[in-house]
């Protein structure tokens, strides 16, 4: 069990979500509903989780708004995430014109540690998943 979420919304508010889909799952808010997209509405956040299998990639696509410009990016998660990811949340955000995957474990952050990913999980011990740190 896990989840997969994304908050565009909130978290990135100059982006506008397109499109997304996280692996191959069939679980509701794992890929943007076909209806959605026909009617030009994608979703904006999502949160799905529960016995779904983990995704082997990550794709996103997006519009920044102050500038129109359409950019996608999809993410090879099969290299980049543990074998065993049971009780963790990947989660993406984008700033501007970089798209950031995380994986949200179920451990608090060390308090002397600092914060990283979205807000909302300050708390958490976050890992990035997405872009690679070493690039």
């Amino acid at each position: 069990m896990h989840q997969f979420e994304f908050h565009a919304d909130r978290d990135s508010p100059d982006i506008q979500i397109l499109d997304y889909r996280y692996g191959d799952s069939k679980n509701p808010g794992a890929r943007a509903p076909e209806w959605k997209l026909k009617e030009g509405k994608p979703p904006q956040a999502t949160v799905t989780g529960g016995e779904m299998r983990r995704g082997d990639e990550l794709y996103v696509k997006w519009r920044v708004r102050k500038t129109g410009e359409v950019l996608e990016d999809t993410v090879d998660l099969k290299r980049r995430l543990p074998s065993d990811i049971t009780n963790h949340t990947v989660y993406f955000l984008i700033r501007d014109r970089q798209l950031y995957v995380y994986l949200i474990t179920p451990e608090r952050k060390a308090t002397d540690a600092p914060p990283n990913g979205p807000r909302m999980y300050q708390d958490m011990r976050v890992i990035t998943v997405y872009p690679d740190s070493a690039k």
